[in-house]
């Protein structure tokens, strides 16, 4: 044992370059990843760990450069790196927090952990009071000095400021790098669960092997510290494990760190396959698109100009009869009604093949591109309104929905209600979003079509209020015979200030 000690008190250099080198690799590994536009729940919380990454990482350094720059720099100047490291130390551990508390709150959603997200702020300020506090209670107690190397005038330092780094660093380990890495560990591994269905097996297994690592992490670098002068830090601490093992606690940290570097590097290839699948979706939908429009077009110059040719025809037979024959004209008039109500309903097909596609999470586009349609097709008036001092974040799932719910209150407008005019009012209000459709269309009796339990394909409202529903959002329709028809959806959305 005494020689293996040896050995790597010898290699201290090499152990704690290796030990910073890990952790900035990770950080800087993970900030250049392109997230920004990733829809899964990883993607947010993964900057809080590469500012851990990369945060640890100089701190780690500075047991280098510190006791060798203090040969060359005044004692107050060395005192205070070592408070700034110890500052630093806490700061990475409180990143740590963070990045664990928003994977947690990103997996499971539930509506008490959004006030977790101050918790490693919180924690920061009270490991702050804390250090203080209990540093005060034993103002001559000197740190381990296997955990700074010896060079300078750093003995002096250590003098000084021995207890506060000794106490901070125990503290700093409880309050924050101990559950960060538990709710990482516990965080990666229900994310492995919910990508298993899209995730490639390489993915997998370094999702799962960054929890265990983070799991071991939580053990080496949250619960073992330096030797404190108060229980358990004063039974367990570094100075044990090096006299027990033969082996510093910097090379087991290291071996954590740089298992969750490995794991967090191979599954980040799971936001390399989303923009893979994003992009052939991409392709499918262009295809998709111009296959539509190419039909569309086919469907209004070929079918649409044949079936009013043909209306011309019957309206020049019918002119050409004489008064008498009223049973020819009449069955002329009932050819024409069914050829109109033939040409709305292709123009209806045209207009569903035309609004078909969503590549926008923005509320206003969406509503527009379908209310242009619209517009393209038919001969209705239609006025839109936004109004409100916030812009929401939309999910891809909540645009899906709101888009179908537009898309089908329009096709309703336009099969149904024989409306020559369209009001859309779209409200932006702080964690809200109000959509308003009115026409001056024929209208229905609401009352009749409220009863869930009859099927009411003629207006869509069992799909439009299921699609709500779907949003956590509230859906309310009042029409009459004759008054036409209003529309109103209510639904919770993320949302922040528009710019300027």
């Amino acid at each position: 044992m005494e020689a293996l000690a040896e050995l790597f008190e010898t290699n201290r250099i090499i152990v704690l370059t290796v030990y910073g080198q890990v952790f900035f690799v990770l950080g800087l590994a993970i900030a250049l990843q392109s997230l920004k536009r990733s829809a899964l729940p990883l993607a947010r919380p993964l900057p809080w760990l590469a500012a851990f990454g990369i945060v640890h990482g100089f701190h780690e350094w500075g047991y280098l450069f510190i006791p060798i720059q203090s040969s060359y720099l005044p004692l107050p100047v060395t005192e205070g790196l070592l408070v700034l490291q110890l500052l630093m130390k806490a700061v990475s551990f409180a990143l740590l927090l963070q990045f664990g508390v928003e994977l947690v709150a990103a997996m499971t959603r539930l509506p008490i952990l959004p006030r977790l997200r101050l918790l490693p702020a919180a924690a920061l300020l009270a490991w702050g009071g804390a250090t203080l506090a209990v540093s005060a209670l034993y103002p001559g107690y000197l740190p381990d000095p296997g955990a700074w190397l010896q060079e300078g005038q750093i003995d002096a330092a250590l003098a000084a400021v021995g207890a506060p780094l000794a106490i901070g660093d125990v503290l700093a380990r409880w309050m924050m790098a101990l559950p960060g890495a538990a709710l990482a560990a516990w965080g990666l591994m229900a994310s492995a669960r919910s990508v298993a269905a899209i995730a490639r097996p390489t993915v997998l297994a370094g999702l799962q092997l960054a929890a265990i690592a983070f799991a071991l992490y939580a053990l080496v670098g949250g619960v073992i510290g330096q030797p404190a002068p108060f229980p358990p830090a004063s039974v367990l601490n570094a100075a044990t494990v090096r006299e027990v093992l033969g082996i510093p606690i910097e090379v087991l940290r290291s071996a954590a760190g740089l298992l969750i570097a490995v794991a967090i590097i191979v599954a980040l290839d799971l936001f390399e396959q989303e923009t893979d699948r994003a992009l052939a979706a991409a392709r499918r939908r262009e295809l998709l698109a111009r296959e539509r429009e190419r039909i569309g077009r086919d469907l209004h110059d070929g079918i649409i100009q044949s079936i009013y040719a043909a209306g011309l025809h019957l309206d020049e037979a019918s002119a050409a009869l004489d008064s008498s024959a009223e049973v020819p004209k009449a069955r002329i008039r009932t050819v024409l009604g069914e050829l109109e109500r033939i040409s709305n309903d292709i123009r209806a097909t045209i207009f569903d093949l035309r609004s078909g596609g969503l590549e926008t999470l923005d509320a206003e586009e969406i509503v527009r591109s379908v209310a242009d349609e619209l517009r393209a097709n038919t001969l209705v008036e239609l006025q839109l309104v936004v109004d409100g001092d916030w812009r929401p974040q939309l999910t891809p799932e909540q645009a899906a929905q709101l888009h179908q719910i537009v898309h089908e209150a329009f096709s309703n407008v336009l099969r149904h209600a024989r409306a020559r005019r369209v009001d859309v009012r779209l409200v932006y209000a702080k964690r809200e979003l109000q959509l308003e459709i009115r026409d001056d269309g024929a209208g229905f009796d609401s009352e009749a079509v409220a009863d869930r339990s009859r099927p009411d394909s003629k207006h869509g409202l069992p799909n439009m209020r299921h699609r709500a529903a779907l949003l956590n959002a509230t859906l309310t329709v009042k029409s009459a015979p004759g008054r036409g028809t209003e529309l109103s959806l209510t639904m919770p959305v993320a949302t922040a200030l528009h710019p300027g």
